[in-house]
């Protein structure tokens, strides 16, 4: 008992402490370093453009007290880069943008990583998807190429991004609505899948609009179709599939994600960063120029859309037997 004399002021000291003191993680100002934003596509194509256009909003709009940097880490139809996202476990200056193959890469079992390591942030946009050819070599219409297909199955060579994803399915889609035979041909990004066909090597592309649209603009390509409920802005002369008789419809999200682990403080921060992304002038004017409806859903909201596009994936894949 004779210390108790001094024992007790250093006990009281040290409660006090550790009731006042602050949490340095919880207190910590986020973002405190350069936030690195994984593309996991090469450039060039509609994630790379996409992730571009956010950066130059972020960065003109001062959204962010720290720069962001750009990352492309392609391979696997965007696989290689979600896997090395999940990998930076509770590090929110690493996120990355996602499309509709990061939900293919769950239910084709094609991510050695689960839904669980990752944090939704943010839905940002719907956009379709679009057919089309070389305006020398290439069909004029898609009933060409319906036809040349009919006539010759698997002579069509058809391009578009990954083994998987949207732009696969949509072909399968259309040989099961249609009942043809495509040669489907994989590349790594829409730049590529461009450069293939404007160098002779393909009978028509698939891609997103604001992919092609560039390259329709400027007469390099000819639209053939979309797949969308009805005609979109800017391409009011391409005719639906519905229109011409087949049920193909492909609506793709593009998001934001971080990898799991972050605190609620930090993913409210950068929901909040996206949130004010899609609300500017820019992001609209991106939107419309490539003919993409500005959507927000943020965390719960785009974590409970990705829960269910997966579902509708997997029912899907199954009705095509590949489940």
């Amino acid at each position: 008992m004779k210390y108790a004399h001094w024992l007790g002021p250093i006990a009281l000291s040290l409660t006090a402490w550790s009731t006042t003191a602050p949490d340095a993680h919880a207190q910590r100002t986020y973002p405190n370093r350069p936030i690195e934003l994984i593309v996991p596509y090469s450039p060039g194509g509609g994630s790379g453009i996409t992730g571009e256009t956010m950066k130059k909003i972020i960065t003109e709009e001062h959204l962010s007290s720290q720069p962001v940097n750009i990352t492309y880490k392609p391979g696997a139809s965007g696989q290689v880069g979600w896997t090395f996202l999940a990998t930076k476990k509770g590090n929110a200056h690493t996120i990355a943008t996602a499309t509709q193959s990061f939900s293919y890469g769950f239910v084709q079992n094609q991510m050695q990583v689960k839904p669980e390591d990752f944090t939704p942030i943010a839905l940002m946009l719907f956009d379709t998807q679009l057919m089309a050819a070389h305006p020398q070599s290439g069909p004029k219409t898609m009933k060409d190429l319906i036809a040349a297909s009919q006539k010759t199955p698997g002579s069509v060579r058809v391009g578009g991004t990954g083994a998987s994803g949207s732009d696969a399915n949509v072909a399968i889609m259309i040989q099961n609505a249609v009942k043809i035979k495509l040669n489907y041909i994989p590349f790594k990004s829409g730049g590529d899948v461009n450069a293939a066909i404007l160098g002779g090597h393909l009978e028509a592309a698939l891609g997103n609009p604001n992919e092609l649209a560039g390259y329709v603009e400027s007469g390099k390509l000819v639209p053939l179709v979309v797949f969308a409920d009805q005609r979109i802005a800017g391409m009011k002369d391409v005719p639906t599939m519905k229109e011409l008789g087949y049920d193909v419809v492909s609506k793709s999200a593009r998001g934001v994600i971080a990898p799991a682990g972050i605190t609620k403080q930090e993913e409210q921060a950068l929901v909040e960063m996206m949130r004010k992304v899609t609300q500017s002038k820019q992001w609209h004017e991106y939107a419309a120029k490539n003919m993409m409806t500005v959507t927000f859903l943020g965390g719960a909201e785009y974590a409970k859309y990705l829960a269910d596009e997966r579902a509708r994936l997997a029912e899907t894949l199954k009705s095509q037997g590949k489940s």
